[in-house]
């Protein structure tokens, strides 16, 4: 079997680990238009599109960030003591930076939203939506490379059910995040 990639290998990307239960990003892709008020500007059906599209994607980063910090704290709550002072810090610190960055996420994404319901110019709402999109795309590729930091830290650490636990829980994490950025990238038409 492959050495397993768990616990803090996903701090950049923000992603949770063990502990916590993630309120899965494709439920808030389900809810329906719940966060579409009467004050929408948008009137026509590509305006809508973009409200609603716009509305689901605030809404799984938000809903996924909250229990992102959580489950990575409860994580270094429960394994830190195992880590040294060093690695403690390190990974403190990859949880800090997992934090901002969903931080930006998710105000990008807010942007993207508050434009699509003023009803400003599409190519307005694109132009945010893109920068959503990237700072998705930032927060995905800061996971691996944490992923590749802290795996051979971590790898020691842990007894085997530990490791598959942790594995179980960050393979759910990546498919919450993966979910995240499907709705990111939907306001966003190709």
């Amino acid at each position: 079997m492959r050495p397993i990639r768990i616990a803090l290998a996903t701090l950049s990307g923000g992603l949770l680990l063990v502990g916590a239960a993630i309120l899965p990003a494709a439920a808030a892709l389900a809810a329906p238009g719940g966060a579409t008020t009467t004050a929408l500007k948008a009137t026509g059906p590509n305006e809508r599109a973009y409200v609603t599209s716009a509305d689901a994607a605030y809404q799984a980063v938000s809903q996924f960030r909250p229990a992102s910090h959580l489950g990575l704290t409860a994580f270094l709550s429960h394994y830190g003591d195992r880590l040294t002072l060093e690695q403690l810090q390190r990974a403190q610190a990859l949880v800090a930076q997992a934090d901002i960055t969903l931080v930006q996420l998710e105000a990008k994404t807010r942007v993207t939203r508050t434009l699509a319901r003023s009803g400003a110019r599409t190519a307005r709402i694109q132009q945010a939506a893109t920068a959503a999109s990237r700072a998705f795309d930032t927060a995905s590729n800061s996971t691996a490379s944490a992923m590749a930091e802290m795996q051979p830290m971590l790898q020691s650490k842990l007894s085997l059910f530990e490791g598959l636990q942790a594995k179980l829980e960050l393979d759910r994490s990546l498919r919450d995040f993966a979910a995240v950025g499907v709705a990111v990238k939907a306001v966003r038409p190709q």
